[in-house]
């Protein structure tokens, strides 16, 4: 055996890149203890080729044995580093606890690797702040290493009540000399910042004698954590022009997420030029950063160019992409590209699974968001109050309130936030719930829960789809009680409260008194809601400040187009056309989408090129004589102006929502419910035509539409007619 061990030795002489632990493993199985030659040089090589767990405790056992976990200080520090790397805090204080019993006690180095190996283990800042103050009593000082590791604990959010024991230990660390030690101070600004305490991560930073990159950087970071994105880059401005640093991979880390906050493409393609030249992309964080800036900034397509060009890439990059496709509407890439993340064995993880479920939510597919609910069990994701909350918006979003609701009554009340309530308060508003949203608004004040902006727009909501205008106007006064100001999206809410009810006066009135300019928004609701009562005098003002806010927006256009064409006044309808024509500005094409078992299919308007577009032509045909003996009136006014009265009844029945629906019946057993999306507003006859249907048929027809969703069902909807 002995000469198996020159020979081996010789081998790892000769093969440098093979990893020592092969030759514990070749121990094992030949029944035999490698232990090399009794020096600290031969084990330092071991512990930092340790590769795992098992690879760890393989060159534990034999230290232990030789002796030298009791006399090497290094390398027992390098056992607790490698315990708490793969997470085995506990491993790693038997350890420090081994050495300290042998008479290091008075080390700090074996102190402050402890309480490091604390303070990135996931759970275990209140160990570390204990393991601090046994090190004061120990009499052992701490030093420039030790406050940075304990500031960080102060910080982290499970240890957030720790405010007061941060300013005492930072008190320390003055008394103690290390002021002015720059890592010292970069990690005070950093807890302050964490605990919104910017007055006092300022003052620190601002009383710094010499500040170097690290502290700009750290003071840059706090901005962009707290989401004030204009101050960050402003101090690298002053960074750069008062004390002629340069930003280095860090800094450009912070920066990036900065512009990203602010969503300004011109200073992202500036970050990005910037981290090229500097070769900073090759580094993972960096790429990443650069990729969640552009998909920040609605930029999905130069997102994907950086994703392609990354040099390495793991599960940040990936939910980085994943979720800058949903965020900017492009949810079936989403689904596209988180098959090639499991075709590339990159193991998903929660926050893939909670962007998922975002994914369904936006397509409306409630077969694909039951899939990734099932996912989120089958991989035993914790789902955290983010992830329950995604799930049930999913939920209510794809037409299933019953079981939305049955994950909020799961919740224990006092876990129960304002984004809980906000999911169900909206999804009630989105099934024209309205007296439902305002008991569950109600439910919200009197379980101690604050509503917030989104509560309000989600109320405020419900009421103009209901129809209740005095519970709406009521709502809006008390948001100025609960000293929560109104924003551009409340007033359009108002407005097209107001404006559906007929109020056009009342709310042309409101938009006048306005502490702010109104946006397309606003301006946008009254234009729809002039729309619906023909008055055209209204509408040209509405349209005027909207071509002038969104000029390239074509759907005011057509709006516009049509309250003309109500009116009869050609002249005007040819005109807006023309223009439209000359400015490359075309309607957006309507698409419906219907889901049953594992199929999905998808209709245009006047789709020919479905694989069953023939039978499904066929079966309209079918349906358009049912619904005549039934007493449908086809409404001629839901079509171009310049047809005959025969071409405009065939346009109709071609409409998306009709063929999706069409093919439903034919496709599925008689009393199934019939789900679809569809991307635009459901027009007046086709909602006429559903209705009757739903009674013909004696079927639930379920419609998302562009505004809300629509249960149609015994010939009535649940929208009352009133969307």
């Amino acid at each position: 055996m002995p000469l198996l061990l020159l020979q081996l030795r010789g081998l790892l002489s000769r093969k440098p890149f093979l990893n020592p632990c092969f030759l514990y493993s070749l121990g094992s199985a030949f029944s035999f203890s490698y232990i090399p030659d009794s020096t600290e040089s031969h084990y330092d090589p071991l512990l930092k080729s340790a590769d795992g767990l098992a690879s760890l405790r393989q060159i534990h056992s034999p230290l232990v044995v030789s002796g030298f976990v009791s006399q090497s200080i290094h390398l027992g520090a390098q056992l607790i580093a490698g315990y708490a790397k793969y997470g085995e805090p506990t491993s790693a204080r038997s350890v420090f606890d081994h050495l300290i019993g042998c008479g290091n006690e008075t080390s700090s180095f074996l102190w402050n690797t402890m309480i490091r190996a604390y303070a990135n283990a996931a759970g275990c800042s209140y160990e570390a702040l204990e393991l601090y103050s046994l090190m004061r009593r120990a009499q052992v000082s701490p030093n420039n290493y030790t406050f940075p590791f304990v500031f960080r604990v102060c910080a982290s959010s499970e240890a957030g009540s720790l405010i007061l024991l941060g300013r005492v230990v930072h008190g320390e660390a003055v008394r103690a000399g290390f002021d002015s030690d720059l890592h010292v101070e970069a990690a005070l600004v950093h807890m302050y910042a964490k605990w919104g305490e910017f007055g006092d991560a300022r003052k620190v930073f601002d009383e710094m004698p010499v500040k170097g990159l690290v502290c700009w950087t750290a003071m840059i970071t706090a901005y962009e954590q707290a989401e004030k994105p204009e101050e960050a880059l402003s101090l690298m401005v002053e960074m750069q022009r008062e004390e002629g640093l340069v930003p280095d991979s860090v800094t450009v880390i912070s920066v990036a997420s900065a512009v990203g906050q602010l969503a300004v493409r011109k200073l992202a393609g500036s970050v990005h030029a910037y981290a090229i030249r500097n070769i900073f992309l090759q580094q993972i964080g960096v790429a990443n950063s650069i990729l969640g800036m552009y998909t920040r900034c609605g930029d999905a397509q130069k997102a994907r160019l950086v994703f392609e060009k990354m040099v390495e890439r793991n599960v940040i990059s990936w939910n980085s992409m994943l979720s800058g496709y949903t965020q900017n509407g492009q949810a079936s890439e989403a689904l596209i590209l988180f098959d090639e993340m499991n075709d590339s064995n990159v193991e998903a993880n929660a926050v893939t699974a909670l962007i998922m479920v975002a994914a369904c939510a936006y397509l409306g597919s409630l077969r694909l968001g039951r899939k990734f609910h099932n996912f989120v069990i089958d991989r035993n994701f914790t789902i955290d109050k983010n992830l329950h909350n995604a799930l049930m918006d999913m939920y209510a979003k794809c037409g299933d309130l019953k079981t939305a609701c049955e994950m909020f009554n799961s919740i224990n009340p006092s876990m129960r936030d304002a984004s809980s309530w906000n999911v169900l308060i909206s999804g009630y508003g989105m099934h024209g719930h309205g007296r439902e949203t305002l008991n569950m608004f109600s439910r919200m004040q009197a379980e101690g829960v604050d509503p917030n902006h989104i509560t309000f727009t989600s109320v405020l909501s419900a009421c103009s789809h209901a129809g209740l205008v005095n519970e709406g106007r009521q709502c809006f006064d008390e948001m100025q009680k609960l000293s929560v100001a109104p924003e551009a999206k409340h007033y359009a809410c108002v407005v097209d409260m107001l404006g559906r009810a007929g109020k056009l006066q009342e709310a042309f009135d409101l938009i006048k008194q306005m502490p702010f300019p109104p946006n397309d928004a606003v301006w946008g609701a009254l234009l729809l809601a002039c729309k619906i009562h023909g008055n055209k005098e209204l509408a040209r003002i509405a349209a005027d400040k909207l071509f002038e806010l969104q000029p390239g927006h074509t759907g005011y256009y057509v709006l516009m187009s049509n309250i003309y064409a109500a009116s009869e006044r050609w002249g005007e309808v040819g005109n807006l056309r023309q223009y439209m024509k000359d400015k490359g500005m075309k309607k957006p094409a309507a698409f419906s989408v219907i889901e049953f078992g594992e199929e999905i299919h998808g209709f245009h308007t006047a789709d020919r090129e479905h694989p069953y577009w023939e039978e499904v032509y066929r079966e309209v045909e079918i349906l358009a004589v049912k619904l005549k003996m039934a007493g449908h009136v086809p409404d001629l006014s839901c079509t171009l102006h310049d047809m005959e009265e025969e071409d405009k009844e065939l346009a109709l029945n071609l409409h998306s929502e009709k063929l999706a629906v069409a093919f439903g019946i034919m496709r599925t057993e008689s009393g199934m419910t019939i789900y679809l999306t569809k991307n635009l507003r459901v027009c007046n006859d086709c909602h006429s035509a559903l209705k009757l249907l739903s009674h013909i048929f004696d079927r639930e027809i379920v419609v998302r539409d562009g505004n809300r969703f629509h249960h149609f069902q015994g010939g009535v909807c649940s929208c009352n007619d009133y969307w």
